[in-house]
C-alpha cells in the first residue's frame, strides 16, 4: 500500500444562517430580489425627496427665466434709493461773478488760471464772467468806432449820444446777468448768459 500525502485542507462550504438552504436569501429578505420592507417599489425616492431627481427646494432657478427687473425688486448687492452726485464746491464759481464787482475782470481771470484743470465747474463759471465782460468792452469799442469819428470830422457831438447803448449796457447788465449767474452757480447748475451779452471766446 502506497503512502499518499493526504489531501490539503479546504474551507468547508458557505453556511448561511442557521437552518437556512445554501443559494437562498438571508432570513427577513423578501423573495424574488424585492426591496426591503418600507422602500417605495420601483426605485422611487424616498418620501420626502421631490420625484423625477429635481433639485430640492431653494436650488431650483425662478420660474420662467432670469430675474425681471419689471418685477419691482432690485437684484442682490443694489443699494436701495437713487444715487446722488457727489457735492460740488460752489465758492470759485460764485466769486467769479461776484469779484467782478469789486475788482472787476482780475477776479474771474485768476480763478480761471488756477481751477481751469481740475474744477470743470468753476472753470464753467470763470470763463463765462470774463467773456461777458470781454463782450461789453467789444460793444463799447464798435459803438464808439462809429460814432466818434463822424462827431469829430461833421463836428456833430450828437453822434457821441450813441455812446450811451454799451455804458447802459455795461451799467446794468453787470448787475442783472453777474447776480444771475452767481446764484444759478451757488444753485450748481450750468446757466448760459444769452450770446449777444456773453460770446463764447473763452472755454
Amino acid at each position: 500500500m502506497t503512502d499518499q500525502p493526504p489531501p490539503p485542507d479546504q474551507p468547508p462550504p458557505y453556511q448561511g444562517s442557521y437552518g437556512q438552504a445554501p443559494g437562498q436569501p438571508p432570513y427577513g429578505a423578501p423573495p424574488g430580489g424585492q426591496p426591503p420592507y418600507g422602500a417605495p417599489p420601483g426605485g422611487q425616492p424616498p418620501h420626502g425627496a421631490p420625484p423625477g431627481g429635481q433639485p430640492p427646494y431653494g436650488d431650483q432657478p425662478p420660474p420662467g427665466g432670469p430675474y425681471d427687473p419689471r418685477w419691482g425688486y432690485g437684484p442682490p448687492g443694489v443699494p436701495y434709493g437713487p444715487q446722488y452726485p457727489p457735492a460740488v464746491d460752489t465758492t470759485w464759481a460764485v466769486f467769479s461773478y461776484v469779484g467782478m464787482l469789486v475788482v472787476g475782470f482780475f477776479a474771474p481771470l485768476i480763478i480761471y488760471f488756477v481751477k481751469k484743470n481740475t474744477d470743470p465747474f468753476t472753470r464753467f463759471h470763470a470763463a463765462q464772467a470774463l467773456n461777458f465782460q470781454i463782450t461789453l468792452l467789444i460793444h463799447l469799442l464798435v459803438v464808439a468806432a462809429v460814432c466818434v469819428p463822424p462827431a469829430i470830422i461833421l463836428e456833430a457831438p450828437a453822434f457821441l449820444a450813441l455812446l450811451a447803448l454799451p455804458y447802459l449796457e455795461l451799467l446794468i447788465g453787470q448787475w442783472v446777468f453777474l447776480i444771475l449767474g452767481a446764484v444759478k452757480s451757488g444753485k450748481q447748475q450750468y446757466y448760459r448768459f444769452p450770446t449777444f451779452f456773453c460770446y463764447r471766446m473763452i472755454k
